[in-house]
Order: structure tokens, then C-alpha cells, then sequence
């Protein structure tokens, strides 16, 4: 069966090598465009971590077709949990967007920051609850639990569960969750919030092309399709969890 994938074309193909000895193997060639199958079975692990941060597509189909990479899943709980984190303790893009647009200056939680905007938004009033659902106060010091808990309801609006393979995928883009850190961990209250804008931004433009390339190598898909569909998997992403979180918090109070 034609399992793996050559990471120059995309064509499938039947084995990445042949072994002639203990020692010996012979990288295969692809029927299609002649060269090696998959480049990447000699390289060091550290050069292929570089090309997927360069976002070349030849790393990403190494990782996705070709290894035997089965602890996809653990990754990808940790960094579900990692935006998780960024979104519970307010400092990410998402809150920053919600505290814009809810106009919601005031609120006491951590990181809290508040752009102001050239023109006046309006937000739909079924949603104002919800906005008020985002504007929780400080919690006292003795109720830690109330703080666990809100990050498990954040864990529940944003965890999804997918196939095997898509899950590998997400795994693999998710990735560039791993650029907010810096933020999370060195940021303050201090942070001036145009630094703190432009970090998420720009940490959110290369996830996107990263989740653009994956799902190019996944899918296969046209260029403006694969755009456009990302972009609606995005916005209703934001939209669920927007709606989502203040409803499980009123469910478990």
C-alpha cells in the first residue's frame, strides 16, 4: 500500500528506503519527480525542527506522512492547554479583541488590555450578556478553586477532538502556540499595550500561514479555498468560544 508520501511532490509511494545489509540502505526515488522520497530520514532532528519553523512544506509531510510520531495527541492537549492559559489569564489575542470591542476597560483581571479604536463598534445587544460574561471581577485570594475552575470551562470551549491524521496536523501547526510564551512569561502589567498587540499579532499571522501550509500539505486544496476555509474555521472558533465560555460559566456556578 502506498502509505508515504514524497515530500518534494506529493505523490504517494510504497517505501521511503531499501535495505541491502545491517548497515546499508538506499534512499528510494520518486517515480514522479526523480528525486529522493523523503530527504529527511538522514537529516538530524534539530534540522528538521528548523525547516518547520521556516514552515517548509517538505518538513511538514515528512512529519505528517512519513514517521511514526504516535504521541501527536499529548502535544497537542499541551498546547490547547497553553492557549487555554493565555486565554484564562486574559493575555492573548482573543481578550484583547473582546476587551476592545465589549469596551471593557475597567475589569480587574490579570494582563487586562484595552485598545482604542479610530471608530466606535457597536456590538449586537444579544451578545452584550455575554460581553458582561467576559468582564469578571478579581477573585479573593482564598478562592483558588474558582480559579481552577474557570480554566477548565476555558479547556471545554476551545478543546475540540478531531481524526488521527488531522489531529497530527494540528498538533504539528499548533505549534507556533509556542511564540506567545515570552508574553505569558515575561510580560506584565506594565507591558504597554501596543507591545502586547503587536506580539499576538504577529504570533497569530504566522500561525495562520503555518495551519495555511499544513492544511495544503493535508488537504490538497486550492490556494483561495484553503484561505477562505481557514478563515471560517477561525471565526467560528472565536465565535463558539466567545458564546460558549459565559454559558458554561452560568451552567456551573
Amino acid at each position: 500500500m502506498n502509505s508515504y508520501k514524497c515530500v518534494n511532490c506529493g505523490v504517494a509511494a510504497s517505501a521511503l528506503y531499501k535495505t541491502y545489509g545491517p548497515s546499508v540502505l538506499k534512499l528510494t526515488k520518486c517515480e514522479s519527480c526523480k528525486g529522493v522520497i523523503d530527504k529527511y530520514i538522514e537529516y538530524d532532528p534539530v534540522i528538521v525542527m528548523i525547516d518547520l519553523v521556516l514552515m517548509s512544506k517538505e518538513a511538514q509531510r515528512h512529519i505528517i506522512y512519513n514517521t511514526e510520531f504516535k504521541s501527536y495527541w499529548k502535544l497537542f492537549i499541551i498546547l490547547i492547554m497553553l492557549e487555554t492559559y493565555g486565554v484564562w489569564r486574559n493575555d492573548s489575542l482573543f481578550n484583547i479583541a473582546i476587551n476592545t470591542v465589549c469596551n471593557i476597560k475597567n475589569n480587574s483581571t490579570m494582563n487586562s488590555t484595552y485598545i482604542t479604536l479610530p471608530i466606535n463598534i457597536s456590538v449586537p445587544e444579544p451578545w452584550m450578556s455575554d460581553c458582561k460574561g467576559w468582564a469578571y471581577e478579581e477573585k479573593e485570594s482564598l478562592d483558588l478553586f474558582i480559579w481552577e475552575k474557570d480554566f477548565y470551562i476555558q479547556f471545554l470551549s476551545i478543546f475540540t477532538v478531531s481524526l488521527a491524521r488531522v489531529l497530527k496536523s494540528f498538533s504539528l501547526a499548533n505549534m507556533s502556540l509556542l511564540f506567545t510564551l515570552p508574553m505569558l512569561v515575561w510580560g506584565n502589567s506594565d507591558t504597554p499595550p501596543a507591545t502586547r498587540l503587536l506580539h499576538y499579532l504577529m504570533v497569530f499571522v504566522y500561525s495562520f500561514i503555518f495551519f495555511y501550509n499544513t492544511f495544503r500539505v493535508l488537504y490538497e486544496s486550492p490556494k483561495i479555498v484553503t484561505a477562505v476555509v481557514l478563515t471560517i474555521s477561525y471565526c467560528i472558533k472565536y465565535l463558539t468560544t466567545f458564546h460558549m465560555t459565559p454559558f458554561i460559566r452560568k451552567i456551573t456556578r
